[in-house]
């Protein structure tokens, strides 16, 4: 059984003319070849998956991060095909009416691109706050099936994995400010689907999972911390799910480990997903659910990503 994972499905904007996103048009062709090479399942159904024996040539799509684009893209094809999928949404934009540190980076890079981005980054950045402990881990393991410069890459590891946590939302915040000034509650509602448009969408058969509260590194967080990442995205969105699963912020598994799995058992999630590319094995479903594979849609015909 496969599962694919997207992000930003739309038309070229050009406000972001460096901006990457699968293009709409693609993504509906991509939906077209899924639908003629696999059978896909109803999301709202996928507990039986637990137990069904038979999940050769099955696919299902799962879309992270609670963007408008998905409301105002995906659903619409979605329903069109009578089709459903699991929308993973990160709930700080609701709770806290902020724009999460990983869109920031995604905007400036977008309106920017990687060379203007890092001469800013450069310019501001004290090496105090990076952890050089991490450098070699995390250029070995991150970006590996994004089409990215060394410049867009090198903006993205250093302010999403480098830098410390204790210095990272501040130091993002300065940044954003600096290119695009203090906009970010008039952005919010571009950037991000409302809470009546998810609740159309679930009422519609769309399945909402958590993606956490601010979208962080679990495996960075401390036990309550991860904790209240996890209880405080679900109790936000609980009038919104059938049943629990859970997508972790970046899903390598360098971002998660034992224990937060072990909370998600507890808490009954019914399964998580992580960035492992590989088809979800009936083993995974017995043994390890809290740590399910997701191929990148760019890894499929169609799926190649617009800059």
């Amino acid at each position: 059984m496969k599962s694919i994972m997207y992000h930003y499905v739309q038309d070229f904007n050009s406000k972001m003319q460096y901006f990457s996103y699968l293009n709409y048009n693609n993504f509906l062709k991509q939906i077209l070849f899924f639908k003629k090479k696999f059978n896909f399942i109803d999301c709202k159904n996928i507990k039986s998956f637990s137990f069904n024996t038979d999940i050769k040539d099955k696919i299902f799509l799962t879309f992270d991060d609670g963007l408008l684009c998905h409301y105002d893209y995906v659903f619409k094809i979605l329903k069109k095909y009578n089709l459903n999928a699991i929308f993973y949404i990160p709930t700080a934009p609701f709770s806290k009416e902020k724009i999460l540190d990983v869109h920031k980076i995604h905007l400036i890079l977008g309106a920017y691109g990687g060379f203007k981005s890092c001469q800013i980054m450069d310019k501001y950045l004290d090496k105090e706050m990076l952890d050089i402990n991490l450098i070699e881990e995390y250029e070995q393991l991150t970006y590996k099936l994004q089409v990215n410069s060394d410049y867009v890459n090198k903006f993205k590891r250093t302010l999403n994995y480098y830098i410390k946590y204790e210095f990272r939302e501040y130091f993002i915040n300065k940044i954003f400010v600096y290119f695009f000034g203090n906009v970010e509650k008039d952005l919010l509602n571009k950037v991000y689907m409302s809470l009546d448009q998810i609740d159309e969408m679930y009422k519609a058969g769309m399945v909402i999972g958590s993606h956490g509260v601010n979208h962080k590194i679990m495996s960075r967080l401390s036990d309550s911390e991860f904790k209240k990442e996890i209880d405080d995205s679900f109790d936000l969105l609980e009038k919104y799910t059938d049943y629990k699963t859970f997508c972790y912020p970046y899903g390598g598994f360098n971002t998660f480990h034992s224990e937060i799995e072990n909370y998600l058992n507890k808490k009954s999630v019914l399964f998580s997903v992580n960035v492992e590319s590989r088809d979800i094995s009936l083993d995974d479903l017995k043994t390890r659910k809290q740590a399910l594979p997701r191929y990148d849609c760019n890894e499929f015909k169609y799926g190649q990503i617009s800059t």
